[in-house]
């Protein structure tokens, strides 16, 4: 597969957004959301969404320069509407304000309302981590993207639902960023444009049966994801539902809203330094991942793989050797940049 840099697809982001309407400021916000999300592996949260977010523009779903407003809050706590701009600005906004939050009393708690896809969740609390924070975020979905079964049902009831946490960590923050379903939509459709099939357990067909073929879930008719945990599904559902009514439920929005790809964006973080004083927390978690790493390790592994470090290497790859880009994902992104008259050089 062709590589191509990540300065580049930054730089075709960039004009891309702008195309729509952005802000330049804004535009590299979310390019450089979209790129870092491909740096990192994550490359169904990656400039793959370059496509959908132009045509989401184009069909007025979103709103490119809207302002983000504080509807409600307390000395902890706000309600954040993010006006349908793109989900990043809105995220960047929430993060500041959780944030200042924090740093005022402890702990602060955003949540959204008419916020569109956020991208990839792991890239807000790694700033709040490397702030000397610990930061707990999820993103839950509006009734157009329910892929996901309930334990124990057959049709879709909830979104991919993922969350993630960071905390500072000796040499670099510890990051965890999961999907509460077996696999998240973005990782569908990087297969299905990479000609590949999916691995055994993720998705049902129309017909409840289990398959591989990324296109038995898009259909027509649509399959539906499973929750994680494979046997022991209940456990990922039961994620899923805590993430649906920390983003969802506490912005007082509808489950069963008809927006088209919005996210139920919500972000914890709280402070160390009121409790222990963030030295003595820096200790204590130099301490815990000391004692963890000291575990001997499997065969076939070199040691202890810490939340965040396959991430951080593959970052470190790819800014050295490029981003891979499926042949069919370039022509997209070629075709979105002639629709919003940007010439894109790839």
């Amino acid at each position: 597969m062709e590589t191509i840099s990540a300065d580049n697809l930054r730089a075709v982001g960039i004009d891309l957004f702008e195309g729509c309407g952005a802000p330049r400021e804004e535009a590299h916000t979310v390019a450089d959301s979209l790129v870092e999300a491909s740096l990192v592996g994550l490359d169904s949260h990656g400039v793959i969404r370059y496509v959908q977010y132009v045509e989401d523009c184009l069909a007025g779903l979103v709103k490119a320069g809207a302002p983000i407003e504080i509807v409600s809050e307390t000395a902890s706590q706000a309600v954040v509407d993010c006006g349908f701009n793109f989900g990043q600005v809105g995220g960047a906004h929430m993060v500041e304000i959780a944030r200042d939050k924090a740093v005022a009393t402890g702990m602060g708690f955003a949540v959204s309302r008419h916020c569109y896809h956020v991208g990839r969740i792991g890239a807000y609390v790694q700033q709040i981590a490397e702030r000397g924070m610990i930061g707990l975020a999820v993103a839950s979905g509006s009734q157009e993207g329910h892929f996901v079964v309930p334990w124990g049902g057959r049709e879709g009831r909830l979104a991919t639902s993922p969350l993630a946490f960071g905390a500072p960590g000796p040499e670099r923050p510890l990051v965890v960023d999961m999907s509460t379903s077996m696999i998240s939509e973005g990782k569908i459709r990087a297969l299905l444009h990479a000609g590949e099939r999916l691995p055994e357990g993720r998705i049902l067909d129309a017909e409840g049966q289990p398959s591989t073929d990324p296109q038995a879930f898009y259909g027509p008719p649509k399959g539906v994801i499973l929750p994680f945990g494979g046997e022991m599904g209940y456990k990922g559902f039961g994620l899923g539902m805590l993430v649906q009514i920390l983003g969802t439920v506490m912005a007082a929005e509808s489950i069963t809203a008809d927006y088209t790809c919005v996210n139920g964006f919500s972000l914890i973080v709280i402070d160390p330094e009121p409790l222990l004083g963030s030295d003595a927390f820096g200790e204590s978690m130099a301490t815990l991942v000391d004692h963890v790493s000291s575990s001997a390790p499997l065969p076939g592994f070199e040691g202890v793989v810490l939340p965040g470090q396959l991430e951080y290497e593959t970052r470190e790859r790819r800014l050295r050797d490029g981003i891979p880009v499926p042949e069919q994902t370039q022509k997209q992104i070629v075709a979105a940049g002639a629709s919003v008259g940007v010439s894109v050089s790839l």
